[in-house]
């Protein structure tokens, strides 16, 4: 009796084990290749699925901090480049002084999609708020979400 209930213990949990390898999406090979021929120079890279069905890339490219976002055919979807924040156009800086006046930033991206519209990504944090929000080139507010806490880590919807 203890040997066929050890037997069926070992055979659930090497059935949950293949179940869980099923759901776990891979990069396609075609994605992988797309981004070997885009960032060349890429070092330290590391995948994940954003979504079903988009992949992204998290790499250093000449010691800065990117990541690119992929179909699951390859496209590439967004680029996005750790900046600092003097390298915010001025329109983005005079948006920023003007409706968030006494925020600190932090994470601040310049983001490039895949028909080279520019975007300007950061968190924004003013005592306990926490903001993720986002600027087109022009200095337009594009998005303005609060960053919610989850456990003690911090989750962007």
């Amino acid at each position: 009796m203890k040997k066929t209930l050890m037997l069926l213990i070992c055979v659930a949990f090497m059935t949950s084990g293949i179940v869980l390898a099923q759901k776990k999406e891979t990069v396609p090979v075609s994605t992988k290749s797309t981004f070997a021929t885009k960032f060349p120079k890429a070092q330290k890279v590391k995948w994940s699925v954003e979504k079903p069905g988009e992949f992204e890339a998290e790499f250093q490219l000449n010691g800065v901090e990117s990541s690119a976002l992929f179909d699951s055919k390859g496209t590439l979807l967004v680029t996005e480049t750790e900046i600092k924040e003097s390298q915010l156009p001025q329109t983005v800086k005079a948006a920023i002084t003007k409706n968030f006046a006494g925020y600190k930033l932090d994470e601040i991206e310049k983001a490039t999609d895949a028909k080279g519209a520019v975007s300007y990504e950061m968190e924004a944090a003013k005592g306990k708020e926490k903001l993720e929000i986002s600027f087109d080139a022009t200095g337009k507010l594009l998005k303005k979400e609060a960053v919610k806490e989850e456990k003690g880590k911090e989750k962007k919807d």
